[in-house]
Parts: structure tokens; sequence; C-alpha cells
């Protein structure tokens, strides 16, 4: 049996642990998202959902890539109960191009929340608060400390929503390298298994010689001879 030193992550946990965790939170997300892709897809095609040509290939996408995700997950999980490195490569794979998905989706997102319907709810709110002002005593006060709250609220809601996706972000960079770390372990523990079973002294032929059969004759019985 040859012994690998087990790679961590977190100071102290085993990356097969980590793997474990990973595919199994993997199954539930992506589970959840995909039936409930489908359930909106399925009310689609009966009618009973009416989306926009962007939204039926955006929630289209969802479903599929989520069914994907979810599958890749639960071979990822067989393979880390059964170190099968092949199928915990594909899930490395496959949660690295849903992190890359993300990422790029994110930063589209939060640009349009800061140029483009961001500035548009910002718009809304002011006017929204002008109709609600007018004909108020005192209404110009009223509209600029409407219209600052407008403005502070919506750049401290942009601002948390930058953190959560910069956390979210990091913490799928690190899963995938969680992966990847395991996929390594794996290829370590196959490659020294593959050294030892080659540096075993092989088996010694031992010839046995055999020994040549002496005859022995019987002694004749002198005793009570008589000459």
């Amino acid at each position: 049996m040859v012994y690998v030193r087990s790679r961590k992550f977190c100071c102290c946990l085993p990356v097969r642990f980590g793997v474990f965790c990973e595919s199994i939170l993997g199954i539930a997300v992506g589970g959840f998202f995909a039936v409930g892709g489908w359930i909106e897809i399925h009310a689609m095609l009966k009618g009973t959902l009416g989306l926009a040509q962007g939204e039926k290939i955006a929630l289209w996408c969802l479903a599929i890539s989520m069914t994907i995700f979810a599958l890749t997950s639960l071979l990822g999980l067989i393979g880390a109960i059964g170190r099968i490195r092949s199928l915990v490569g594909l899930y490395a794979g496959m949660i690295t191009f849903v992190t890359v998905l993300d990422v790029v989706a994110g930063i589209f997102f939060i640009y349009q929340l800061f140029h483009g319907e961001g500035n548009d709810q910002i718009n809304k709110c002011t006017a929204a608060a002008d109709n609600n002002t007018q004909g108020l005593p005192d209404s110009s006060n009223a509209a600029d400390v409407t219209h600052w709250a407008c403005s502070t609220g919506f750049a401290v809601g942009r601002a948390i929503v930058v953190v959560v996706y910069v956390l979210f972000w990091l913490i799928e960079i690190y899963g995938c390298v969680i992966a990847f770390e395991y996929v390594g372990q794996l290829a370590e523990e196959r490659d020294a298994e593959y050294r030892d079973d080659h540096e075993k002294p092989a088996p010694q032929n031992i010839t046995i010689i055999p020994q040549p059969a002496y005859a022995f004759s019987a002694a004749p019985n002198v005793q009570g001879a008589r000459f």
C-alpha cells in the first residue's frame, strides 16, 4: 500500500472532503435551479407564461446549464467517494466553466447597475419624489431630501451588491482550486502506485536439482553363521 500525503485546504481539511462537500452543494443548488427552470419552460410552452425573446433564451440557457452542472456535480461526488480521477477532473473543469460564466455575467450586471439600469432607477425615484412633493409646503426641501435618499440608497445598495458578488466569486474560485488540488493528489497516488509496482524485485526462479538415487543392498546376516 502506497501512502501519499493528503493535500489540505483551510489549513487542516483534506481536499477530498472539500470536493465531497462542493459536489453535494452543487447537486442541491444546480438541481434547484434546473427544476425551477424546466418548470418555467413547461409553463412557457403551454402558453401560460409570457416572456420576451431574450428572456426565453436566458431561461433555456439557465435550465440546460444548471442541469449539466447538477449532473456533473453528481459525477464529482462519485469520483470523490471512489477516488476516480477522471470524474473529479471532469467536475473540476465544469465548475471552472461555470465560475467563468458567473464572473462574466456578474461584471455585466454590475456595469448595468452603475451605468445603465441603475441610473434609470435613480431617475425614476427622483421623478416619483418630485411628483409626490408637488403642492406641499416647502416642497423644494422635501424634494432635495428625497433626491438625496434616492441617490444614497442606490449607492449603498450597489456597493453591497458588488461586495456580495466579489465574495461569491472568491468562494467559487477557491472551490475550483480545491477540486484541481484533489485531481493533483489523485495523480500523485496513481504515479506512486505505478512506481511501487515497477520497483518491486522480480521473483527469482529457484531450480531444484534432483539428487541421484543410491541403491543400498541389505547386508547378509552373518550372526550365528558357522564355518
